[in-house]
């Protein structure tokens, strides 16, 4: 088990932003995650627009994952409609 880092951006309305958080909570609990923790970074104003959108909220997920699993995180979730962005990286152990 790795430690990996998941950055997201979520659309700024709360509705949305609460489902889509869910959404990939669920995810990463079906892909083996343990010991997810959720570090809120509240709505921000983006230096640029992402379909269409001025403000974002964002949360770190941290959590522990089989490598194998780690890559398959993107492709479950890019089709989310209110997830705007995701990135995934593997933290130093």
């Amino acid at each position: 088990m790795r430690t990996y880092e998941a950055a997201c951006v979520f659309k700024a309305e709360e509705e949305k932003y609460q489902a889509s958080r869910e959404e990939v909570l669920k995810v990463l609990k079906e892909l083996g995650a343990e010991s997810i923790k959720e570090h809120d970074m509240a709505v921000r104003t983006l230096a640029y627009q992402i379909e269409g959108e001025l403000q974002a909220h964002y949360l770190v997920f941290e959590f522990k994952m089989d490598p194998a699993s780690a890559h398959q995180i993107e492709d479950r979730v890019k089709y989310f409609d209110d997830l705007l962005r995701i990135l995934v990286t593997r933290q130093d152990d």
